[in-house]
């Protein structure tokens, strides 16, 4: 088949642009044969980043039979498995050449930043209904 061999690298920042450079760098070196680099900047938990976007158009299309990457959160930050899942059945396979990840520390604070903020958001707008639902109760029982 004509399926590709691709290789993704991701940096979360423009200040990292470095860093992307050195794991393309890496992955041409360890994968001598690919057909394809696809690089993204932005954050492992954002699934619009567009060459996330491509890749996995590429793979639903089983145009793809290899997925290298460095690191798995290089992919995605969360749901790794369940990227593996949809590949497996597309044919397709995801090596990560390191388990151990030695991306910046910053990325992930970052991170944890972002997921605290929206759930923070999510919370207080249950709690600010489930307050309008007590307030509305405790009104009841005084009239």
């Amino acid at each position: 088949s004509n399926a590709k061999v691709i290789l993704y690298a991701r940096v979360s920042s423009n200040t990292q642009k470095d860093d992307l450079a050195n794991q393309v760098k890496y992955l041409e070196e360890q994968v001598k044969e690919y057909d394809l680099v696809i690089t993204d900047i932005g954050s492992g938990l954002n699934m619009k980043r567009k060459g996330f976007l491509k890749l996995l158009r590429m793979i639903l299309n089983n145009e793809v039979s290899r997925v290298i990457t460095a690191y798995p959160d290089r992919l995605v930050r969360f749901g790794f498995e369940i990227l593996e899942e949809v590949c497996k059945a597309h044919n397709c396979e995801i090596v990560v050449l390191n388990q151990e990840d030695k991306t910046p520390e910053e990325e992930l604070v970052e991170d944890l930043a972002t997921i605290l903020v929206s759930f923070s958001g999510k919370l207080h707008g249950m709690r600010s209904q489930k307050y309008e639902k007590v307030k509305k109760c405790a009104e009841e029982l005084k009239n």
